[in-house]
């Protein structure tokens, strides 16, 4: 009984190293996930009526190691290259007027601080068009079977 008593921790402790990284000078694996309200996704590019709020609810780390920990640590939300907000608590939302910028093509950018167990902590950049319209009519139509509303993404991710 006292062999099974040792062998049993030891299997387990192997199990867990496979669900994580093996060493601290690998970066987290991860695909995000991020919610949204108040604009239409088309072909990866986000449509925003200039008179109607945009929210970003959420924003999660999901791992691609089976079993493996990981989380968010902040998020820092950019249009432009300007910084437009941060969070360091979860959800990681953000909420802003479109109105305040002009009608047109921008660029929304997410960095991330991502973290997994075992593995050196990352940074993750994730970015897509921003376009910000007067009217409905000049948002395009999704194609069929485009979810709304989530945009799942392999993030690029890169030592702290």
């Amino acid at each position: 009984m006292k062999k099974i008593a040792f062998i049993f921790p030891a299997l387990l402790m192997l199990a867990v190293g496979f669900a994580s990284c093996s060493d601290d000078d690998e970066l987290p694996m991860v695909d995000i996930n991020t919610t949204y309200t108040g604009a239409t996704m088309v072909d990866g590019t986000l449509y925003v009526l200039q008179d109607q709020p945009f929210e970003i609810t959420s924003v999660a780390a999901v791992p691609l190691r089976e079993g493996a920990k990981v989380g968010l640590t902040s998020v820092k939300y950019g249009l432009d290259g300007w910084v437009i907000g941060v969070t360091n608590i979860s959800p990681f939302g953000v909420a802003f007027e479109p109105g305040t910028f002009e009608v047109g093509k921008h660029l929304l950018s997410m960095r991330m601080g991502i973290v997994e167990e075992g593995c050196s902590p990352a940074v993750g950049y994730y970015a897509t068009d921003f376009v910000v319209v007067a009217t409905a009519e000049e948002i395009p139509e999704p194609s069929e079977g485009t979810e709304q509303g989530i945009i799942n993404t392999h993030p690029s991710i890169t030592s702290e």
